[in-house]
């Protein structure tokens, strides 16, 4: 792989490439399988969906042990009177960034909540952000010099 080819192939990414990714990405370059780099670089990446929650989906996500632990701490902590209401009427954003980042605040400090219960709330709102192989076709056809359909 040429420092060019991994500069595009990171910019399509929008993150550095691991070893192991370069390492495979590295196999399928001589025959431009593009479909197979971009899942490559495809693995893990999640965009966040609006997705709104409430008690019943809490206790449905986490079990009724950590949601009930986790309600109770929300309901007693002064600094969260006002999402109480919010989760009373199943209308919490677990996409935005406020409550992730609450949910991470609060492993450890709640007895029986994890972060496992906390990734498994986040995850609500993940949904899947595959990198479509043209993106990856353009960015190693501008890398190697060849002209794409749009240029």
């Amino acid at each position: 792989m040429t420092p060019e080819q991994q500069t595009a192939l990171e910019t399509v990414a929008e993150r550095p490439l691991t070893a192991d990714e370069i390492a495979s990405i590295e196999l399928l370059l001589p025959d431009r399988n593009d479909v197979a780099i971009a899942t490559i670089l495809s693995v893990g990446r999640v965009k966040l969906t609006p997705t709104e929650i409430g008690v019943g989906r809490i206790l449905a996500t986490i079990g009724l042990t950590a949601g009930n632990l986790l309600l109770d701490a929300l309901y007693a902590i002064t600094e969260f009177r006002h999402i109480k209401p919010l989760i009373e009427q199943g209308r919490l954003d677990i996409a935005d960034p406020l409550p992730r980042a609450a949910l991470d605040g609060l492993v450890g400090s709640i007895d029986g909540f994890t972060q496992l219960h906390a990734d498994a709330l986040k995850a609500l709102a993940e949904q899947p952000d595959p990198i479509h192989y043209n993106a990856v076709s353009d960015a190693l056809n501008v890398a190697e010099g060849r002209l794409t359909l749009g240029g």
